[in-house]
């Protein structure tokens, strides 16, 4: 007997045995046990996720002598003959190839004739929007009243192509891609069945590379069996796939995140040396970089979020441990900014590098800066003492990091107060001409904490210290902005970054100045580097206001 490839072999034979669609194979067993079953059906979706599977399973079970059934027997005649693609009573036609009206118009003189052995006469017709304009016009008015005994199920993995007149006809079914956990456990119970010796790294990589497909997944098993036998190790897939390791991605954040651009450097250079697709690298990246802002922000730890298997997403969520969710979102803009220059360059390698270097940069100045932040959390003296080296810590933190974050800052939430040191109230010890020359730097400071507070108060100016209260005036202009800020959790945040900025715990107090006037636009050039030019190419911007 000839060889029968997976994809046919384990191609699912009822209801239960579809994998990754139970929104829609439930919805078709409660249509059929109800007796509610419509007289034409679209299914829709990617290829390789059941659509034609779930349309001759739906045929079996109102063809079956035991139906019609949601659990077709698969043994009598009528099951086996649609099983082996023999039914006289179930026609499957190609769209591509029958796609003109002459073949419509066949078809639509062969409807009129009751079926021969079966219960129903049920036309498949696969990737039904190849067919032409006039095709669809022809079907119209037999589609829309059918014969009794006739039932139509379309296949399509482009449903925008089909005339809106023929989808209103039809009751319309989205198969989604299939999670890669779900195609990995189907892959574990083909291997069990065929006694193959599989880990489950090596059919997480199969899976990941048949993008939601479990055809496509099933066929590469195939491959690396013939390619490896019956040991197939991920090396193995690698090879044959051009894939990239997990471990790649892994060891290119740690590099990073240590500050280690010359190890980064080098993993992109063993991974082009080996012939890798770079794109892949990138688009990999991000993936990776998605599941740490996943895990960083999710609650329950990206449960059903998460698409990787449990070895994994515990370095993933070490790896987001180490991590700021600042940090996180700036790689993850850096590599929009390397995809987009990738275009322009026709390269990827070099923007790439440029990625590593940018990356690693912002994963130095952060453990430079907790090894300074380091030793004021062991030292026996008095907080007095300590206090300006956290307040040197927090400024060289925010000035140097605030240019590129300013945009992500609102995701944020403000740095816990309890991490800086300000003197006792009551004991303020700088002067009102202190907080003025600070003003600029405490602007810039809540720009990295929330954006809006600092433009509001970008249009105001310190007036008078007593003791720790200091009065903050806004011209009569800027009424709303002095409203708004007087919200107590607005008020909040902008208090602990004047105490951030000024090392005092100071009170504000908020008032219309009749003397004040609202500051001049600043229309200085802005400097367009190749980072800010390529942001404004993506989003189509434009700068407002610099």
């Amino acid at each position: 007997m000839s060889y029968l490839v997976f994809a046919r072999k384990w191609r699912p034979k009822n209801f239960d045995e579809v994998v990754g669609q139970d929104h829609i194979t439930k919805t078709l067993k409660n249509a059929i046990q109800s007796h509610k079953l419509a007289h034409a059906y679209l299914f829709s979706g990617p290829q390789g996720v059941g659509k034609t599977s779930c349309a001759r399973i739906l045929a079996r079970a109102l063809e079956c002598q035991e139906g019609p059934t949601d659990k077709p027997c698969g043994k009598c005649p009528a099951c086996l003959e649609i099983e082996e693609g023999r039914s006289m009573d179930v026609i499957e036609i190609d769209g591509a190839s029958n796609r003109g009206i002459d073949e419509i118009r066949a078809l639509r003189e062969n409807v009129k004739f009751a079926p021969l052995g079966g219960k129903y006469k049920i036309y498949i017709i696969d990737e039904v929007h190849m067919l032409t304009p006039e095709a669809f016009n022809a079907l119209l008015k037999t589609l829309e009243e059918p014969p009794e005994f006739v039932k139509f199920i379309f296949a399509t993995t482009q449903p925008q192509k089909v005339l809106g007149t023929i989808l209103s006809r039809c009751q319309r079914f989205d198969f989604a891609r299939i999670p890669n956990l779900k195609i990995v456990a189907k892959l574990k119970e083909i291997a069990a069945e065929e006694k193959l010796r599989i880990p489950e790294d090596v059919m997480f990589a199969i899976a990941k590379s048949a993008d939601g497909c479990m055809r496509d997944a099933q066929s590469v098993l195939d491959q690396m069996i013939a390619f490896s036998q019956k040991d197939i190790k991920l090396s193995d897939v690698v090879e044959v796939l051009g894939i990239i390791e997990e471990d790649v991605f892994l060891k290119f954040v740690d590099s990073c995140l240590g500050g280690d651009a010359s190890a980064a450097i080098h993993l992109i250079s063993d991974v082009s040396s080996r012939g890798k697709d770079m794109n892949y690298f990138l688009e990999g990246l991000l993936q990776h970089y998605r599941n740490l802002m996943v895990l960083k922000v999710v609650r329950d730890k990206g449960e059903g979020l998460i698409d990787v298997p449990g070895e994994l997403a515990a370095h993933l969520a070490k790896q987001a441990q180490k991590l700021s969710l600042n940090e996180i979102m700036m790689a993850i803009n850096n590599i929009f900014a390397a995809q987009e220059m990738s275009r322009k360059l026709n390269t990827v390698r070099i923007p790439l590098e440029i990625l590593a270097v940018k990356i690693s940069l912002a994963g130095k100045k952060q453990t430079e800066l907790t090894g300074q932040a380091a030793p004021q959390k062991q030292a026996p003296a008095p907080a007095k003492s300590q206090e300006p080296v956290a307040k040197k810590t927090f400024s060289i933190l925010r000035e140097e990091r605030g240019s590129v974050d300013t945009s992500l800052s609102s995701l944020t939430p403000p740095e816990p107060a309890q991490a800086q040191h300000p003197k006792d109230e009551g004991h303020v010890s700088c002067t009102l001409e202190d907080v003025k020359n600070s003003w600029d730097r405490l602007i810039r400071h809540l720009s990295g904490v929330k954006m809006s507070l600092s433009t509001y108060l970008r249009q105001a100016a310190p007036l008078k210290l007593e003791g720790y209260f200091l009065t903050v005036g806004f011209p009569k202009t800027a009424v709303f902005f002095k409203e708004t800020l007087e919200h107590k959790d607005n008020l909040r945040i902008v208090e602990q970054a004047v105490a951030d900025v000024t090392g005092e715990k100071l009170r504000l107090k908020l008032e219309v100045s009749e003397t004040l006037i609202a500051p001049a636009q600043e229309d200085d050039p802005v400097e367009e580097t190749p980072f800010l030019k390529s942001t404004l190419d993506l989003f189509k911007g434009k700068i407002i206001k610099k």
